[in-house]
């Protein structure tokens, strides 16, 4: 399965410096863009006294509705402040934790260099974000050389979930010199304990809110002078919320609403009128309707709107726009891309549904094409998405399905593909069911991946057109290979004529073909045939892309397999380092296809007598072992038997029998495994002559493996156990089972004697 990066934003990276390169996302520049301070702004002197009497508190929380100035006042301390400021400003698309952490890793890049194993791990395909990404990213933040400040604003974007999750954590390794500065209509983020420490500060309303001299002031730049009395009146009715205040001076002045001080909120209904009354009723007909029309996009540009509203003079009414401060934010410093601010843009959604869901369909068919063609895929596909464009949706996340599951977004990826299934698209698109399947084997869900391969297969053959056909075929044909649903025979002659069953399959772009070649290879070798099967892994090998495949190394291993098998250990050495060269530089440690690599270099390691080296590798495979199931059982099987093979190596053989035990549930499943089944009940029948040396080893489950890196997180046991569906009594004990294993009294105690193992990244 070839892997590529994401292109899913506007922005060339040509420039940067080589480890900011091929990230897993594009990075939005707007979203690092650190507002600027307009004319008029009030000054908040008070509230950046104590701003710059916390500068040794690690975390500043601004907490407070919106309209009450919260990003300004960090505008205006960013611009006093002798530090520099990295900004990231949040939205929904950050509840994909690779998306929010790539991100911060880059607006803190840009400020303070941080180290290249920060990146490594966001490029990592698989990558555990709890246990490797954030650490690493942790880890950066608490030694960055210099002072700065990272701001975080709308952090109420952040839902219960593992990019909150991560944002918790990276709080608590803010240290030293660094402070974090957290913005939001409301805090998601715990405080109340850093907060008793000493190690947080709450800036709210009742400190943002504008007392009669800072109403008076604020009016005056509105350009409302009003008389004392009046201005006591408005700020006693206002409770001091500066938009209230500058609202209601509109309406005492002719002056245009200035974005930088008019935030939306409070009354939202007080300020619509305010909008409907004193502002859209001024706008000529030509600015109203370019308004109400582009509501329909999250960001705005010339170029766009063009294409939106078939004109040809968008970028001249942008300019037109933001010189008249009609609620439109620069997004960058070039005039390019702009946003309206949140409350006028539901105002002008409003005025937008009153001229038919039709209508509204086509500017959002009309801006996903836009930008599909400009390369913007995921933000074409959302607003396909909204214009209910399932075919669209379809087609872009079929094209996405590879680069988001190499930057380890298959979750961000199986929500698309399970919105297309509620809206009945697989019947049309059953390529859909079969790729599902497949990112469900490779991530270790198997129960997903079985319904969805049930879903592709009701559907193949029953497609409208021959093309549909070919492509299904070939994504099928993968799926039952890899799977194994129906034995090791059958894997074998789907590999090897499956392609040829469908037909006209040859006129796709066979992006599946080297897979299929290594999975004939497979077949063979647990039918007995090693000559036929090394002749497919060489094939296969000249057929992979070392450099972008995370199957190249799986293959190179299956060939030290078989050397190992003919005893020569030399081949077989050569084999294993140059896998874990590849998997090690592809950043693919954490993919499913380096368990077997790992454990096979600790076979080598056990046979070179490093009995040390050999445990360091076969923790890193235990560390992935929640990915083995029955999803890819001739793959689980094999690993695991090899990692029961180095455990009695290393006189641990109550670990192997863990392993063997897993094996063993696994053929339970699938037990037409060829040879596989006979090996698993010889290395059964060898445990059973064996007694446990005490070698000092441990092995935890797969289902232990699943919680240890939660550990890692704020997440209490009872919320652990919510994120993992299960009952908080089976966390509970599974918890306690690790402390023991591990030899540990205390959870800190656990994630430190499980980096010591490899069970998580140091």
């Amino acid at each position: 399965m070839a892997v590529q990066p994401a292109r899913t934003g506007a922005v060339t990276r040509s420039h940067w410096p080589h480890t900011l390169r091929d990230l897993p996302i594009e990075i939005l520049e707007s979203k690092l863009y650190t507002p600027t301070i307009r004319p008029g702004v009030v000054p908040r002197p008070e509230l950046l006294a104590r701003l710059r009497a916390a500068r040794e508190v690690p975390t500043v929380a601004v907490v407070a509705p919106a309209g009450y100035g919260k990003t300004t006042l960090l505008a205006l301390w960013a611009e006093a402040d002798d530090r520099p400021f990295a900004w990231l400003s949040l939205d929904p698309h950050d509840n994909d934790p690779i998306v929010l952490l790539t991100h911060l890793a880059v607006a803190l890049d840009r400020v303070s260099r941080l180290p290249d194993e920060t990146f490594d791990a966001l490029r990592s395909t698989g990558v555990s974000v709890p246990g490797t990404v954030v650490p690493r990213l942790g880890s950066a933040v608490a030694r960055l050389p210099r002072p700065l400040v990272l701001v975080v604003d709308d952090v109420h974007h952040l839902e219960d979930g593992p990019s909150l999750d991560a944002l918790v954590t990276l709080v608590g390794h803010v240290r030293g010199t660094t402070q974090i500065a957290l913005t939001g209509r409301r805090m998601p983020v715990p405080l109340a304990g850093q907060r008793a420490q000493g190690r947080a500060i709450e800036i709210g309303v009742e400190s943002l809110a504008f007392t009669e001299d800072g109403a008076r002031r604020l009016l005056r730049a509105a350009g409302a002078d009003l008389p004392d009395e009046e201005v006591v009146a408005l700020a006693r009715r206002t409770e001091g919320w500066a938009a209230g205040l500058y609202l209601a001076a509109l309406s005492r002045s002719d002056t245009r609403p200035d974005p930088g001080t008019a935030r939306a909120g409070g009354d939202e209904q007080l300020v619509a009128d305010y909008l409907q009354g004193e502002l859209l009723s001024r706008l000529s007909p030509r600015d109203l309707s370019f308004l109400t029309r582009t509501a329909v996009l999250e960001r705005l540009s010339g170029p766009l709107c063009d294409t939106v509203l078939g004109a040809s003079d968008s970028t001249a009414e942008l300019e037109h726009l933001q010189r008249h401060n009609l609620f439109l934010v620069p997004l960058d410093g070039h005039g390019r891309w702009y946003r309206y601010h949140s409350l006028f843009r539901n105002l002008l959604r409003a005025r937008l549904d009153r001229l038919g869901h039709d209508h509204i369909r086509e500017l959002l068919h009309r801006a996903a094409g836009w930008c599909e063609t400009d390369g913007q895929l995921e933000t074409a596909l959302r607003y396909a998405q909204e214009a209910e464009d399932v075919d669209r949706v379809a087609r872009i996340s079929i094209g996405l399905a590879h680069p988001m599951y190499a930057a380890g977004r298959s979750a961000t990826l199986m929500t698309w593909f399970e919105w297309l299934d509620h809206r009945g698209a697989v019947e049309r698109h059953p390529a859909i069911a079969a790729l599902a399947a497949y990112v469900c084997a490779l991530t270790g869900r198997p129960a997903a991946a079985d319904r969805w391969e049930d879903v592709a297969e009701r559907w193949a053959g029953q497609l409208p057109t021959p093309a549909g056909a070919d492509f299904l075929a070939m994504w099928l044909t993968s799926a039952r290979a890899i799977m194994c649903r129906r034995g090791i025979e059958q894997m074998r002659r789907d590999v090897d004529g499956g392609a040829d069953s469908f037909p006209g399959a040859a006129s796709v772009a066979d992006t599946e073909y080297s897979m299929r070649i290594f999975l004939s290879g497979v077949a063979h070798l647990l039918l007995g045939d090693a000559e036929t099967a090394e002749a497919r892994f060489i094939d296969s090998t000249e057929l992979t892309n070392e450099a972008q495949d995370p199957l190249f190394s799986v293959i190179v291993a299956y060939r030290a397999q078989l050397a190992l098998g003919r005893e020569d250990w030399i081949a077989a050495e050569r084999h294993v380092q140059r896998a874990l060269s590849v998997a090690r530089r592809g950043h693919t440690e954490s993919h499913i296809t380096s368990v077997l690599v790992f454990a096979l270099a600790a076979h080598v390691a056990l046979h070179r007598g490093d009995s040390t080296l050999a445990r360091t590798h076969l923790g890193e495979a235990q560390r992935l072992r929640p990915l083995l199931s029955h999803a890819i059982p001739w793959y689980a099987v094999e690993t695991l038997l090899e990692m029961a093979e180095v455990s009695i190596g290393l006189g641990d053989t109550n670990g192997a029998r863990q392993f063997v035990r897993d094996a063993e549930a696994v053929l339970r499943r699938r037990p037409d495994l060829g040879s596989l089944g006979q090996r698993t009940d010889e290395m059964r029948g060898r445990l059973a002559t064996l007694q446990d040396a005490g070698a000092g080893t441990v092995t935890l489950t797969s289902a232990e493996l699943r919680v240890l890196p939660l550990l890692l997180t704020h997440l209490t046991l009872a919320s652990i156990a919510d994120r993992l569906f299960l009952s908080r009594h089976t966390v509970k004990s599974q918890v306690w089972s690790m402390y023991r294993k591990l030899g540990v009294h205390t959870r800190a105690d656990a994630v430190a004697r499980a980096r010591e193992l490899g069970l998580l990244k140091a």
